[in-house]
């Protein structure tokens, strides 16, 4: 029977995508065992390594690498292969890429290692030398004379790593060289950092030191608070005397959780990526053409740390892309004093990356030369697949987890190996002098030059004053942090505008089968309400708040798990065509799209300059999606970006991002972010993990005075509002300011289709703002008043029907604080104080009383309050988790707190009476109607305690929150 030809053979795998040659085909059929041998090599290469400088870790004999097993022993089939492959995969570098799914990419890594050029190269080895050279000194000689002068101060050097120094300079070289590569992301981890910065960096070397010896790294007038010294973040530029430009690099601000940072950079990564595409529309742009990313990680943080697989995994998905970032691995063999025995349980801190099928490559850092080997391959996959990829760097630490430390406690072996070794940057030395390429007297003189400039750079660091770090070019456009709190500029739009954006973003495109319901239940009220002119219910007023800064120029993004459409099947911002599944999202084409406008005029004609909305229906991660996010508002002032939990409950999970960087990214850092975190909060049957968003700890972060007493914006705001059109003026405050604070936004549930939490058009139109306070509308004449009840959020609407029904209902004012920080203490105090015969204050909330806005805002309305009154608290009792997770008990704890707000009513009010009798008897006045006295007659026991002239009342109302 005759063999099937290579041509059948291909054609009998219709299904299978073919990524080889027929060329290729054949030589696989022909040399099958010997291509065997290759992929042995290819795939378990990297275990008979070299990769350990300690030589703790031996490389390993692998049968599967012996040709005999393959048959390739006999004389007749003698290949010259073995000692090409053990020189390529079994050397000082090795790879894996074996376990990525796609053949072309593994084809692509195989040629790519087997074909590489890195003989051009030696040409930069004097650059190398000097790098090496300056990072030892700094280590070394200059750390004697710090050691002396500075003896407690922990520097976190790069002893035993000092080649990742080269690593970069050869990855940015790389990139800027062959792929005009603009601009350098850099995440920087603790071990080293000064080092980098000094070196390669170029910060100031007297401002380090000045730092060192216990100053700011910011101007002597800055309000900023500074950070650790291991944190130390500025950006710089990179120079090559043989490019034209210069290279900037963006230095991430790195809160100290383990690779907490690393979301940050890719979502600054990109977005500054896209906006330097977006200044040159004529180029044609794929992501990760202008800007590379580069991220360092410590090898057992690497391995343990959850927001690392959450960020590769989010890496790779189209609204989460840069074009890859190159991570490094620090891998110094030991986690603190943990050994890796203890720190992982899989071979390599990188294998955690194998599952979102990116390549690692292992390199000895013993070897600058194979260093650089790894960073021209990197560079080149990641400008090819636009894909990250990893360099897991094996390294170790001379001096242990920090100067102050004795390693040996712990790793007396590992550390018996090291104190008998040769520093690596003395071993190149070495190698270049040996081999002709450097003198002794060039070596020497590099390491004195820089020696007495770091002696200059001390000499220089007890007067110097930093410089600001320079930020992203759209900044320049805005005002600086005020220092004071701002007059609050109307928010409000044209009604026309309003109507306009409101029907084209319920406009499908056309000939789209959107599904019926949400033709039923969306499109057509939204359309029917604006066409009548009735009130509008959340989700509009949100397309609205989006549309109008859309047309205005400025961009959205939306970003969380289900945003499209919402958690609660409520925003619908985009459809999805029932036959085609194709994607459309109205507020992106309100520029083509036809509307019948009450007045019939056409779209206006600044809306071709108009921003898009990105709508990101992410990944089932937080973390890593919120510190991405806060990356994107770093880096665009103009790009509202909002993360919007499914679940206010479910942020929890980026505690640590919102700790360490959106609530103190400015203090630490000086960096401004307009970045909003929307979190679906109520207490209406979820459950514990499905009701609160936790405004307490969002409240605690706030540094919003207690007394009152400071004029300056506080670091966060936090609002529960409680209408769409506050919702509206909120969304678009965020963007119209000429300065940007983080927004935290208790977001609604029930409220969302709650038929009295609806707003007018006109409550959005020109001249109206959103208000920190709003008081009730329902009071005909304050002085019958006696309780004042405070409040926040949806629970207004609760106790709004329950006045409607009390019969004494009159006398009580439902007070909605809907901003929380900053207080809203003279807008609260203006309010509070018309009702002048009250007295009885009560604070009502839902929430536990250990959680909600009570513990944060009792003491700030106490002192705003009549004398001798005090705030009565209403609501749940003290609860370890949210609620109850009980229906029937959640509910008897709602009714029961709410009848509880309107209990005692009937003697406060014959208080009132009493008053005005004996006033009447005292005057000898003649009695009027009862129902008209009651509302008329201010206690004189009552009238002082709202005395203007009162300090505390002078003192409350001079701390504007406007």
């Amino acid at each position: 029977m005759t063999a099937p030809s290579t041509v059948t053979l291909l054609r009998q795998l219709p299904n299978v995508k073919i990524v080889t040659s027929v060329k290729e085909f054949r030589n696989r059929q022909e040399n099958a065992n010997l291509l065997h041998l290759v992929n042995a090599y290819r795939r378990f290469g990297h275990l008979s390594s070299n990769l350990d400088p300690l030589g703790m870790q031996k490389a390993e004999l692998i049968e599967e690498l012996s040709a005999k097993i393959y048959g390739l022993d006999e004389e007749s089939k003698v290949y010259n292969i073995n000692a090409a492959l053990q020189k390529t995969y079994c050397r000082n570098i090795a790879y894996e890429f074996e376990h990525i799914n796609s053949a072309a990419v593994r084809q692509w890594f195989a040629k790519c290692v087997e074909t590489v050029d890195t003989r051009d190269i030696e040409a930069r080895y004097s650059q190398f030398h000097e790098l090496l050279a300056k990072t030892e000194v700094m280590q070394d000689e200059f750390e004697l004379f710090l050691q002396k002068k500075l003896p407690n101060v922990k520097r976190y050097g790069l002893e035993g790593s000092e080649s990742i120094v080269v690593l970069l300079d050869q990855l940015i070289y790389e990139a800027a060289s062959k792929y005009n590569i603009k601009e350098v992301v850099a995440g920087l981890s603790h071990r080293g950092r000064m080092s980098i910065l000094a070196t390669l960096f170029g910060y100031p070397k007297e401002e380090i030191i000045r730092k060192l010896r216990g100053g700011s790294e910011f101007p002597n007038e800055s309000p900023y608070t500074g950070d650790m010294l291991v944190d130390l973040s500025k950006n710089g530029t990179v120079r090559y005397a043989d490019l034209d430009s210069t290279i900037n690099v963006d230095v991430l601000s790195n809160a100290c959780h383990l690779e907490s940072s690393m979301p940050v950079g890719i979502g600054k990564s990109r977005i500054k990526d896209i906006n330097i595409a977006r200044a040159n529309p004529e180029k044609e742009h794929v992501i990760g053409d202008n800007v590379m990313p580069i991220s360092i990680h410590g090898d057992s943080s690497f391995a343990g740390q959850g927001i690392v697989a959450e960020s590769l995994g989010m890496a790779g998905l189209s609204h989460f892309t840069n074009g890859g970032t190159i991570h490094i691995v620090l891998n110094n063999q030991v986690g603190y004093t943990t050994p890796t025995s203890h720190t992982r349980a899989t071979r390599y801190s990188s294998d955690i990356a194998k599952f979102a099928d990116i390549p690692i490559i292992h390199v000895n850092g013993e070897f600058p030369e194979e260093v650089v080997r790894a960073a021209r391959i990197a560079v080149a996959y990641r400008q090819k697949f636009r894909k990250d990829v990893i360099i897991d760097v094996w390294t170790f630490r001379k001096r242990g987890h920090n100067e102050m430390d004795e390693p040996s406690f712990t790793q007396p072996k590992m550390y018996n190996a090291i104190n008998s070794r040769n520093s690596i940057p003395a071993m190149f030395e070495n190698r270049l002098v040996s081999n002709g390429q450097l003198t002794k007297d060039q070596a020497s003189a590099v390491r004195k030059n820089w020696v007495e400039s770091l002696k200059t750079a001390y000499a220089k660091s007890e007067t110097c004053n930093p410089t600001e770090t320079t930020r992203a070019p759209g900044w320049t456009l805005l005002g600086t942090s005020p220092n004071k709190r701002l007059m609050e500029q109307p928010t409000g739009v044209d009604l026309s505008t309003l109507y306009e954006v409101g029907v084209l973003s319920a406009t499908p495109n056309k000939g789209m089968e959107v599904h019926p319901r949400i033709e039923r239940f969306h499109i057509k009220p939204r359309l029917k309400k604006l066409h009548e002119g009735k009130a509008i219910d959340w989700a509009t007023a949100e397309a609205l708040a989006f549309g109008t800064l859309l047309r205005e120029g400025y961009n959205v993004r939306l970003c969380g798990q289900d945003v499209g459409r919402g958690t609660f099947s409520q925003r619908h911002v985009m459809f999805v065509c029932q036959n085609t599944e194709k994607v459309y999202v109205p507020l992106n084409h309100m520029d083509s799209a036809s509307t019948t406008a009450r007045d019939n005029n056409a779209i206006a004609e600044d809306v071709r300059q108009q921003g898009k909305i990105e709508v990101v229906n992410s990944n089932l991660c937080e973390a890593a999606a919120v510190g991405f996010e806060y990356g994107v508002s770093l880096e665009d002032p103009f790009t509202l970006p909002i993360w919007e939990a499914q679940f206010g409950d479910f942020y929890n999970n980026s505690q640590t991002i919102v700790d360490g960087y959106i609530a103190s990214g400015e203090s630490k850092w000086g960096q401004q972010s307009g970045m909003v975190l929307l979190l679906p909060h109520g207490f209406d049957g979820g459950g514990p993990d499905h009701s609160s968003c936790r405004i307490e700890r969002h409240l605690l972060l706030s540094n919003d005075p207690v007394d009152g007493h400071s004029t300056s914006v506080p670091n966060i705001y936090v609002a529960y509002p409680s209408t769409p059109a506050q919702f509206f003026h909120l969304m678009r405050r965020q963007m119209k300011r000429n300065f940007r604070k983080p927004l935290i936004v208790a977001g609604p549930k029930t409220m969302l289709r709650l038929a009295s939490a609806t707003s007018t058009l006109s409550e959005m139109g020109p001249g109206t703002q959103f208000s920190p306070v709003l008081d009730d509308p329902t009071i005909a004449d304050p002085r019958a008043v006696k309780r004042v009840m405070l409040v926040s959020g949806k629970l207004y609407y609760d106790l709004a029907k329950l006045k409607s029904e009390h019969p004494l209902g009159g006398h009580v004012a439902i007070v909605r604080v809907e901003e929380l920080s900053p207080f809203p203490r003279e807008m609260l105090y203006n309010t509070i104080s018309q009702y002048a015969n009250a007295t009885d204050y009560v604070w009502v909330q839902e929430e536990p009383r250990n959680s909600g806005a009570y513990l944060f805002a009792a003491p700030r309305i106490q002192k705003l309050m009549p004398k001798h009154v005090e705030l009565r608290y209403v609501g749940r009792p003290e609860y370890a988790a949210t609620c109850s997770g009980v229906e029937t008990q959640q509910a008897a704890e709602h009714s029961q707190l709410t009848a509880e707000a309107f209990d005692g009513l009937r003697g406060l009010v014959a208080d009132l009476v009493i008053d005005r009798i004996g006033m009447q008897h005292g005057q000898r006045q003649t009695l009027k109607k009862q129902s008209q006295a009651a509302a008329s007659v201010i206690s004189a026991g009552v009238q002082h305690r709202w005395s203007n002239n009162s300090p505390m009342y002078a003192a409350a109302a001079h701390s504007s929150d406007q």
